[in-house]
């Protein structure tokens, strides 16, 4: 009998993000959420400390709770200036960090996100 290995938590997250991605900044069901990754939580957070905004929102109906994801677009992207010469390319010092999430445009921030 072959067991097949369990899947791992990267393609998980992957999988909430190209939801919430797909999504264009619209709210995301749990049901749909839960039915990408059985521990989903653990996903999202793991989405969060890596930099991604992703919001929830809940609600209870006549004793029901249902519960939302969205994910928060990030600024616009900042091109870098153009090298001086095409042989000469600019590289940044390891002193300068900067922000993932400000290089990855998810979505055109000019949308209408309701």
């Amino acid at each position: 009998m072959t067991r097949t290995a369990p899947e791992s938590s990267s393609s998980q997250r992957a999988r909430i993000l190209g939801r919430l991605i797909a999504a264009h900044g619209a709210e995301v069901p749990l049901s749909e959420i839960s039915s990408l990754a059985a521990q989903y939580n653990a996903r999202i957070w793991s989405l969060r400390k890596m930099g991604f905004k992703i919001v929830n929102r809940t609600e209870e109906v006549d004793g029901v709770r249902r519960s939302w994801f969205r994910l928060i677009p990030a600024g616009p992207v900042q091109t870098p200036p153009a090298a001086e010469h095409d042989d000469n390319p600019q590289t940044i010092p390891p002193s300068e960090k900067s922000d993932p999430r400000e290089q990855l445009q998810l979505f055109s921030p000019k949308e209408d996100l309701r």
